[in-house]
């Protein structure tokens, strides 16, 4: 998966992450809205994702698991 990380675009649209990580849009739409995963906006409804900021998120969401902590 790694290698597969590394392919991604640096900057990815919500849709993309979702692609990536196997889950809704509305999900990653909902981090990005509880600010668990760092996006910054763009028009009026739009948002990208930095490639690094993709990276903190998953480490933090296997840290929190990894510690038992709850990860909805």
């Amino acid at each position: 998966m790694a290698d597969e990380f590394d392919k991604l675009p640096e900057i990815m649209q919500p849709h993309d992450v979702a692609q990536y990580l196997r889950v809704n849009e509305r999900t990653v739409r909902s981090w990005i809205e509880s600010k668990e995963l760092v996006a910054f906006p763009v028009g009026k409804r739009g948002y990208r994702i930095s490639r690094d900021d993709l990276h903190t998120f998953i480490e933090n969401r296997k840290r929190r698991l990894q510690n038992g902590e709850a990860v909805t």
